[in-house]
């Protein structure tokens, strides 16, 4: 009947329904920022006024399901009066209804892969709508975040200026409830600190970091339009390609750089030996076909190797 769709920066949704002839809204989202907004808590089919002891419950098994690497959603409800547009308020004086946990396990491959992006000089970073200790949990089981990482909220990062985020930037392995703008200024001090930076993402709040990041890379399952911003759609929607696409990426660009030195070497021996013979005044002494022979050991052999070079 309405609807408020979710969106990061209030990290909740809400729908109207109409039950029994009783108009309702419920809400779903994070559950510290539901916790915000309740006043009343349904208790064994009764609604009473939330207390300070029902809240901090909540939150300690909050905090146990997201320890596990759980993602947890808070539900609400309220009543009104009457069927019509919902607006952002409606989403206040709620009545607290529950949590629940999902859990959705990394694939088995992921902790290789990020094994091997580390291995090549790349830093993974985790950036997520997720609460900090699922991250966290979830980053530590593949291998993102290590010994002496940091992992950082949204909120926080409003409170850093950009000097000293800079500084910080090596140390933190993960950001949690972050909005597109937070993504957008982790992306943007990452090149300003002078880095190569890739982004991956498949949503509609990733658009902005990938089409400021040097490389970005969306997935086939997610958003037509981040799939059109980015550089590099993954077809089969598998991060573990990654470190196999930034081999073949490197292999190129080396085997260019071989290449053109390759070219560099056979032209400059060509100049100084036609220079030697305008100086001397003397036939060049080369036939045709002694050229291209030179060619094709200088140049042809060593092109055909390059090309057969497998991905290191």
């Amino acid at each position: 009947m309405g609807e408020l769709p979710f969106d990061s920066d209030r990290k909740l949704m809400s729908t109207l329904h109409d039950i029994d002839e009783k108009f309702t809204i419920f809400t779903k989202g994070a559950p510290d920022v539901i916790l915000d907004r309740v006043t009343h808590i349904l208790d064994n089919g009764s609604v009473r006024k939330i207390t300070d002891s029902d809240r901090e419950k909540i939150k300690k098994q909050n905090a146990k399901y997201s320890g596990d690497g759980m993602r947890v959603l808070g539900y609400a409800y309220k009543n009104i009066q009457e069927e019509r547009t919902l607006d952002f308020e409606d989403e206040n004086d709620l009545t607290f209804i529950g949590l629940s946990a999902m859990t959705d396990p990394p694939r088995p491959e992921s902790k290789e892969a990020v094994a091997k992006c580390i291995g090549a000089g790349i830093k993974p970073v985790m950036i997520t709508g997720d609460h900090k200790v699922t991250a966290v949990a979830i980053a530590k089981e593949i291998g993102i975040f290590r010994d002496g990482d940091l992992a950082y909220e949204g909120a926080e990062l409003d409170d850093i200026s950009d000097d000293e985020l800079i500084k910080l930037l090596p140390k933190i392995s993960v950001y949690a409830r972050v909005s597109p703008a937070h993504k957008i200024r982790i992306v943007e001090l990452w090149q300003k600190a002078g880095k190569i930076v890739s982004m991956t993402g498949d949503g509609v709040n990733d658009i902005l970091a990938l089409k400021d990041a040097d490389c970005s890379i969306a997935m086939a399952s997610g958003s037509e339009a981040a799939s059109h911003v980015a550089q590099l759609v993954l077809l089969d929607n598998d991060f573990n390609k990654m470190p196999a696409v930034v081999m073949e990426g490197r292999r190129v660009v080396n085997n260019i750089g071989r290449t053109a030195s390759l070219y560099l070497v056979k032209n400059i021996f060509s100049m100084l030996l036609a220079v030697f013979s305008m100086l001397f005044l003397i036939d060049y002494p080369l036939e045709p076909s002694q050229v291209s022979l030179i060619s094709v050991f200088t140049i042809g052999i060593p092109s055909f190797f390059l090309a057969l070079e497998q991905n290191r």
